[in-house]
């Protein structure tokens, strides 16, 4: 059995390095984060309570860890690690900043400290404990096959108290624990108890800062250099034969024929040749449409608002990445975004907002929406379809909090570069061939990166004209007659609904769409490299090829697979060291692309 760790018997700290490119400003690049191991995972009562006090603490933007931290203009986004990590056999809880000083790092860790101190001495409100608690009900009560198949989220819940020797059933026993929560609740406290008890009077305590280092990739890489060689220098001539013979039986495992009959096989019989029809209902309200698609959802509304943003111009598209934060993100109807952030997390479980870019099957052009989407539960319809109200029409946008929405996308951008490296490569390779594939890189790759670069250096003395743009394009998609509605909800919640999104149309309002289309051109086609300091690549090779509409198209279906299967995983994954590598036919854009994924070969793979 895996031991629990050794406990500290007072708190510690330790500096790391990261890679940084050379040249780039270090001043404020570090990360500070202090963390604690706090309750076993296989504990499931204590896991629960432990989530909800996180999720409190950190949860949302006007959380008061979170606030406090953010509030400090030590950094600008919350630092990795921060939240419960809840995959080890104790659960860690962290909290701090990216875009520290790295002398600023116990500073970060006195504002932990404090904000913590002052909640257990003052009290956690209640309310936002409710929230907390709602939005956890919110995601068991959820049957959703989003992320992985239900089935498998089930049984990920139960798996730590399995390998940890708790009750994996208790898990899955949300209620159980709930109730044993509200109970615990009623005494008084209990929150405060649990943050002394599990953070301000636990030793095991660490304060982590990352530091910013150009020259870690190549002290890395010649002490790999210097290990192989001392290797080498000692191995004898029958050592030596023993590896080579080695690689050379790998070699044959890798280019042997597997034998496939033990794997389960689909026929074409297993597999419907009609889609199911799905049931509508669709309303027409003051040149608004509404549809509902009435479905089993457990008690669960959702819904999305959709705007054609075709007419916006091209300035105004690239600030729709800014635009989907602020709008879920600041103030509204007299309410700051901590007031307003409280009601989304009460209410419902989760409000967001995206622009959206959707290919046409049938002619080389694509279809481009903006939506704000939420769920709820029930319950909570009406106050849930007036927050959307309010934020479409009553949007208070602050230059301060303004900045603080930019400099945090822009940090969480190029912190994720080597997350989201394969989906910048394959958008800006689409970018090269047709203008959907130049839109949908200003708006989630490369070019959105750029651009919030460009909005983060703007001074004080420009945001009010930022304030101005940004807002008007809030008017301009959210007016009667230019957006559809559309829901999934319960059968019975087809007309109480139906009331509620009138009363928000006529909130919304008038007045004739301006402009006209505008499509940006696709980008010079050339070969192009982009270099980030991460030790892998994500390589990407396009092709335009035919629409789903052309005979062709199910034939480069299934070319896709059958490459990726019998030829790519082979070549690039097995014998390559690519953690993946991929075809897709894009049929619905006329695309084909050839894809690797953290692959340590650039010209093998090409």
């Amino acid at each position: 059995a895996i031991p629990d760790v050794k406990r500290l018997d007072s708190p510690i700290s330790a500096t790391e390095p990261y890679p940084i490119t050379a040249g780039e400003d270090t001043t404020h690049k570090s990360q500070a984060l202090v963390a604690w191991v706090t309750v076993p995972s296989g504990d499931s009562f204590r896991l629960l309570a432990m989530k909800v006090l996180s999720d409190v603490l950190l949860g949302n933007a006007g959380s008061p860890l979170r606030k406090a931290l953010i509030d400090s203009h030590l950094g600008t986004a919350m630092a990795d690690g921060t939240g419960l990590q809840d995959d080890f056999r104790e659960t860690v809880f962290g909290a701090g900043l990216k875009d520290v000083a790295t002398e600023d790092a116990e500073k970060v860790q006195q504002v932990v400290l404090d904000s913590l101190a002052k909640l257990a001495d003052d009290g956690v409100d209640s309310d936002q404990v409710d929230a907390a608690i709602h939005r956890l009900e919110f995601e068991k009560r959820e049957r959703s096959n989003a992320g992985f198949p239900y089935g498998l989220k089930v049984l990920f819940t139960s798996l730590p108290p399995y390998y940890y020797g708790g009750d994996p059933y208790s898990a899955i026993n949300f209620d159980a624990d709930l109730e044993q929560l509200e109970q615990a609740r009623t005494q008084g406290r209990f929150f405060e108890r649990l943050i002394r008890t599990e953070l301000l009077d636990n030793p095991h305590r660490a304060l982590l800062t990352i530091v910013p280092d150009a020259a870690l990739e190549e002290r890395q890489r010649q002490k790999e250099l210097d290990r192989l060689a001392a290797i080498e220098a000692g191995l004898d001539d029958d050592e030596k034969a023993r590896i080579v013979g080695e690689a050379l039986r790998l070699k044959a495992d890798q280019e042997a024929r597997q034998d496939l009959e033990s794997l389960p096989t689909l026929e074409l019989s297993d597999i419907p040749m009609k889609f199911e029809d799905v049931p509508r209902q669709s309303v027409d309200k003051d040149g608004v449409t509404i549809e509902f698609f009435p479905q089993p959802t457990n008690g669960v509304t959702y819904l999305d608002i959709r705007s054609d943003f075709s007419a916006l111009t091209l300035e105004e598209k690239e600030l729709l990445p800014l635009f989907s934060r602020v709008l879920t993100q600041s103030g509204a109807a007299g309410q700051d975004y901590v007031e307003v952030a409280s009601r989304i997390a009460a209410v419902t479980g989760g409000v967001g907002a995206a622009p959206q870019v959707q290919s046409l099957a049938a002619t080389d052009d694509y279809l481009q929406s903006f939506v704000l989407s939420g769920r709820a539960l029930d319950r909570n319809a009406r106050p849930f379809v007036e927050l959307l109200t309010d934020l479409t029409t009553r949007l208070e946008i602050d230059p301060h909090r303004l900045q603080e929405v930019i400099a945090e996308m822009a940090t969480r951008l190029e912190s994720s570069i080597s997350s989201l490296g394969f989906q910048f490569a394959i958008l800006r390779a689409h970018s090269k061939l047709t203008s959907e594939g130049a839109i949908n890189d200003r708006l989630q790759g490369i070019g959105m990166l750029h651009s919030m670069r460009r909005l983060a250096k703007l001074n004080d003395s420009r945001l009010n004209d930022l304030i101005a743009k940004v807002d008007a394009i809030r008017r301009r998609l959210f007016r009667a007659g230019a957006v559809r509605f559309v829901v999934t909800c319960e059968d019975g919640m087809v007309a109480p609904l139906q009331t509620l999104l009138e009363e928000l149309v006529a909130a919304l309002p008038t007045g004739t769409e301006e402009g006209h289309l505008e499509q940006p051109k696709p980008i010079e086609l050339a070969p192009e490299a982009l270099t980030a300091p991460v030790p892998v690549a994500f390589n990407v090779r396009i092709f335009k090829t035919v629409r789903f509409v052309h005979p062709d198209s199910p034939a480069l279906l299934v070319l896709a697979n059958y490459l990726r299967d019998t030829f790519l995983h082979r070549e690039l994954r097995e014998k390559g060291g690519a953690y993946g590598g991929y075809a897709q036919a894009g049929v619905g854009s006329g695309t084909f692309y050839f894809g690797s994924y953290r692959d340590p070969n650039i010209v093998r793979t090409y």
